[in-house]
């Protein structure tokens, strides 16, 4: 749940880069060098100079535009010491124009310089009080600032400059939502979405952001429902069908969706995402290979020059255990791409699926020498403890924790690998080095207590219960919270605890056998028989079957 909030929250603003965004838009939505001459626009009642002198201002006008296009450019590429010179030029030339003052305060935010850029906006609101990039460039300042009244008031004025303005709406939507007012969110979301009614590029940047608020508060049939209305007054949009084919997917109603991708095909001859995502749906059928393959073939005739389509078609292979294709299809990607290290990676996977290990690791590494990553980290970490190299995949993680100590993901990984070594110590060192920079990983605080649980270490109940807090509806984290509490002597607290988890989890035997013990524990044998024997029939094995079986002749021979 935690992550779905964070996510909203970045859908919303669009991220930090929202005021960077408002200013690239910004020669877009309006005129913004309409009155850069800080003296009285002249008539034509003044004469006949009065064309040279307006076709002088609009060369200057030109002039200026040219110039903050130039510097957005630079700031967008990131070049920020030739941004900062021309800016402090066109600020010396022009020490009265407030859209500089924009691109310093853009400048600024980059710098992270919140202060500074704060006074630029102000500086610009100064100079222009109608001046809406400012506005919204301040309210999202305070915004990340925590100053919530402060961001509503800029965002409010922006509005009241151009009330179509959606970015001051998604402001307003994200200050409600940190302030928790779920029913403003999506009051505000409403409200901007029938302000720019008619505008469907506008309507979908909305329709974005409440699809992600519905999500978030499952509530999908409100995201279908929306979609639903935007293909029925631009039918034949293929950006609106895209956000129907969405929804119907949230909905899982994949077969509409299929259907709603094939239309959106039909209309665009060139559209790669809309292939790509028919693919990935059809693949799910068991007999659509050749349509899948089909797709994904024109796709990458369309787009010869990206990946995408031909990394998808190896992955699918391999699927469907065509393993020789695949890996020719995977040297084709390293040849074709030989930057990047998708072709490298996907021949390991081939090697993998082969139950190769030595030439997956080979071609693992090689990957990771050319572009180190976590997840190609652990890969490699999981390869080698499968071959029994526990030394060196335990050298190979403490070598990349060594470039960056608080990479909390490395000392998790580390630490689950020390604990399948038994190497408690080492395992909790790591743990708390995750719950030092992180102490409310949720992940680590439950590991960390059932590693304790194993030692009657008492500490055990405390950090149970406090990544229970945190995650009351995952079934893992209320396992090792109920089943601690069982161990500990509070059998009557830790059942409804587990039964809840057996019911979020009803397929996970290990969670099972736990509210088995429980049921012991208070004293009905009878209700643990009938999960016993249920569990110990399967032919899923998991870690506590034996144990499963003992207690079930124990209980059977009272």
């Amino acid at each position: 749940m935690k992550q779905n909030r964070a996510a909203l929250a970045i859908g919303l603003l669009a991220s930090s880069s929202l005021v960077m965004a408002a200013n690239y838009d910004a020669l877009n939505q309006q005129d913004n060098f309409s009155s850069l001459d800080p003296t009285a626009p002249l008539t034509t009642e003044q004469g006949s100079s009065s064309s040279a002198l307006e076709s002088f201002q609009q060369a200057e006008q030109s002039n200026k535009k040219a110039n903050y296009l130039e510097v957005l450019n630079l700031l967008k590429q990131n070049k920020l010491e030739e941004a900062q010179n021309k800016i402090s030029a066109l600020l010396k030339k022009y020490p009265n124009e407030p859209e500089y003052y924009n691109l310093q305060a853009l400048f600024e935010t980059l710098k992270k310089d919140t202060t500074a850029a704060q006074q630029s906006y102000e500086k610009a609101i100064k100079l222009d009080p109608k001046n809406i990039l400012a506005h919204l460039g301040a309210s999202k300042l305070a915004l990340d600032g925590g100053q919530l009244d402060k961001a509503k008031e800029y965002a409010n004025k922006a509005l009241a400059i151009n009330d179509k303005a959606i970015n001051a709406y998604l402001l307003l939507a994200d200050v409600a939502y940190k302030q928790k007012d779920n029913a403003e969110v999506e009051k505000v979301l409403l409200t901007a979405q029938e302000k720019v009614k008619g505008n469907i590029t506008a309507e979908i940047e909305v329709i974005k952001s409440l699809g992600k608020f519905y999500a978030s508060q499952k509530q999908p049939e409100k995201i279908l429902s929306l979609g639903e209305d935007l293909v029925n007054r631009y039918p034949d949009n293929s950006v609106a069908l895209s956000v129907l084919a969405g929804a119907q997917i949230v909905n899982d109603k994949k077969p509409a969706a299929e259907e709603t991708l094939l239309q959106i095909i039909d209309l665009d001859k060139q559209d790669i995402n809309s292939r790509l995502l028919l693919a990935r749906l059809l693949s799910e059928h068991p007999d659509k290979d050749k349509e899948v393959l089909n797709l994904l073939d024109e796709t990458a005739r369309i787009s010869p020059d990206k990946p995408e389509a031909l990394v998808f078609k190896t992955v699918y292979l391999i699927k469907l255990k065509r393993n020789q294709e695949a890996f020719e299809l995977a040297t084709k990607i390293d040849k074709q791409f030989p930057k990047l290290v998708l072709g490298k990676l996907l021949k390991g996977d081939v090697y993998l699926a082969d139950k190769k290990l030595d030439k997956a690791t080979d071609m693992y590494q090689q990957a990771y020498k050319i572009q180190p990553n976590d997840k190609v980290l652990f890969t490699l970490a999981d390869l080698l403890n499968a071959q029994g190299k526990q030394t060196d995949a335990i050298k190979l993680l403490n070598n990349a924790l060594e470039k960056n100590n608080k990479n909390g993901a490395i000392h998790f990984k580390l630490a689950t690998v020390y604990q399948q070594q038994n190497d408690n110590k080492q395992a909790e060192a790591h743990y708390n080095a995750i719950l030092t920079e992180q102490p409310d990983n949720v992940l680590a605080l439950n590991n960390l207590a059932f590693l304790y649980s194993q030692q009657n270490d008492p500490r055990a109940l405390e950090l149970a219960k406090k990544a229970y807090e945190k995650a009351p509806e995952s079934a893992a984290i209320l396992d090792t919270y109920g089943y601690i509490l069982i161990k500990q002597g509070q059998p009557k607290e830790g059942l409804p605890i587990l039964e809840k988890a057996a019911s979020l989890a009803p397929k996970a035997n290990d969670i099972q056998f736990h509210l088995a013990e429980a049921y012991v524990a208070n004293d009905n044998t009878q209700k643990a028989i009938e999960i016993l024997e249920s569990i110990v029939k399967t032919e899923q094995d998991f870690s506590e079957k034996k144990a499963a079986v003992s207690l079930l002749d124990k209980l059977k021979a009272r």
